[in-house]
């Protein structure tokens, strides 16, 4: 068992004051994966963030819905929806699922994929797992044997206290959306989460 877990930030769905700043603090703090997810604003709207953001830490974004945007700015990624056809892009490109069944489907055209709900959604009330832990290892367990997997991400109710959990049940990496922008100050938070990785390996390899 390792407690290497990659961390992924998804943005707020909504703009927020300062919002480049917050980003800008994260990547300097060590966050590599940024999923900037604003689905009800415009392709515009995301373009004029993306231009208040240095261009050396844009290879650390992961694009959802504006792929347009691809053709303007050199990102890290582009993140497709549950039922979008896979884009042929020169980044890379993860998907969300949701279903055990399609951890199986396609996955090895994709770099990474996002598995939730793992746990009760912070972020929406009511969003809580489809599928149990045990059989999460198994579906788990099954892509390992494949000769090209993606890495797997936990999503939904990531908390600090889940970390031994997702790490036992298989997972590669986790995805933060409730836990960062519903905490006062998000590059806090991420640095708290980061900090129990880094506690609880400490342990592990004494």
């Amino acid at each position: 068992m390792s407690l290497s877990l990659q961390v992924a930030i998804i943005s707020s769905p909504n703009f927020k004051d300062g919002e480049d700043k917050m980003l800008i603090n994260l990547f300097k703090a060590g966050l590599s994966k940024f999923h900037l997810r604003k689905p009800e604003h415009s392709s515009s709207s995301i373009a004029r963030l993306l231009k208040k953001i240095p261009t050396d830490y844009h290879n650390r974004i992961v694009l959802h819905r504006v792929p347009e945007l691809l053709d303007e700015f050199e990102l890290g990624g582009y993140h497709h929806r549950s039922n979008e056809p896979l884009r042929e892009v020169s980044c890379a490109r993860s998907r969300s699922l949701h279903q055990i069944n399609e951890l199986q489907v396609e996955t090895e055209l994709l770099d990474y994929v996002f598995f939730g709900p793992v746990f009760h959604s912070i972020s929406k009330v009511g969003h809580k797992p489809k599928v149990s832990l045990p059989h999460l290892t198994s579906a788990l367990d099954k892509l390992d044997a494949k000769p090209k997997r993606p890495l797997v991400f936990a999503l939904g109710g990531i908390r600090r206290n889940k970390i031994s959990t997702i790490v036992e049940t298989g997972f590669d990496g986790v995805a933060l959306l409730g836990s960062i922008w519903g905490k006062p100050d998000p590059v806090v938070a991420y640095k708290e989460f980061t900090h129990s990785l880094e506690n609880m390996s400490r342990l592990q390899n004494r």
